[in-house]
């Protein structure tokens, strides 16, 4: 196993073709947004492990077949991979396959592993009408709303510096929008992957601000924002995860695909 050099992402992605390709793996393979990339081999990888720093999760992609990579990738992740996780805090390990036939039992047999189910959307029209003229908003593609004095402005930088290298990056590459009541942040949402024709849409809403359509209103614009510049708006959530699930369908969002996957702790 060897770990990729940013510049050679590339190398990977003809490893995406034959199944649904996921926005998270693609935007970090073509230097749009964070991550790591290992490979069972440097020159013509057959199979490759991408880590999301946005999902701060696993994707494998390639070849399902490649031995060599299934019997050395659970003993690479534990003396190579955890240590890193490690040192930024994390404690689980969440993988998941491109496709279905790749089985995440076999890859790790030392694992007592977690599964889980992922849904994904995508929207093909503009949003179903949702805005609400009530909620004061602030555009994120702009400057000035870092020298705001707001409280829980910090939640607002927690989500974008997850998801992006720089806020010059997201300015630039990306859409968003946060809700503002008085002098507190309420909620964000905004581009959380980008590739060259899809964005996946990030979406958060403080607690005590939720159920008063504060998600749907910024859900709204940002969809509009993305379709209008040319984009397919995504969006992915857990099978698990009601309330996202009925704000993708609220919006006109259409399911395309599911997805399985797995976590254990580390």
């Amino acid at each position: 196993m060897h770990e990729l050099s940013q510049q050679d992402f590339n190398e990977v992605k003809p490893l995406l073709t034959g199944a649904p390709i996921h926005p998270e793996i693609l935007s970090i393979i073509e230097g749009n947004n964070p991550g790591w990339i290992f490979v069972d081999q440097l020159v013509t990888p057959k199979s490759a492990l991408v880590w999301s720093k946005g999902m701060q999760g696993f994707y494998i992609i390639g070849d399902h077949t490649n031995e060599i990579f299934i019997k050395s990738l659970d003993s690479y992740v534990s003396s190579q991979i955890v240590p890193r996780m490690k040192k930024l805090g994390l404690e689980y390990f969440e993988v998941s396959g491109q496709h279905n036939e790749w089985n995440l039992a076999l890859m790790f047999p030392s694992r007592k592993l977690y599964p889980f189910e992922q849904m994904v959307f995508k929207l093909f029209h503009k949003p179903v009408e949702s805005l609400n003229n009530a909620i004061r908003i602030i555009n994120l593609k702009m400057l000035e709303w870092e020298d705001l004095d707001l409280k829980n402005i910090e939640f607002v930088h927690d989500n974008i510096d997850l998801f992006w290298s720089s806020k010059e990056d997201f300015r630039a590459k990306g859409y968003g929008y946060a809700a503002v009541e008085g002098t507190e942040i309420m909620g964000v949402c905004y581009s959380s992957f980008v590739t060259e024709d899809t964005h996946a849409i990030g979406i958060e809403t403080l607690s005590k601000y939720q159920n008063r359509g504060v998600g749907t209103h910024l859900a709204a614009l940002v969809a509009e924002d993305i379709l209008t510049n040319g984009f397919t708006p995504y969006w992915d959530c857990s099978l698990d995860n009601e309330a996202s699930r009925k704000l993708a369908l609220r919006l006109g969002f259409q399911q395309i695909h599911q997805y399985k996957c797995s976590a254990f702790s580390i």
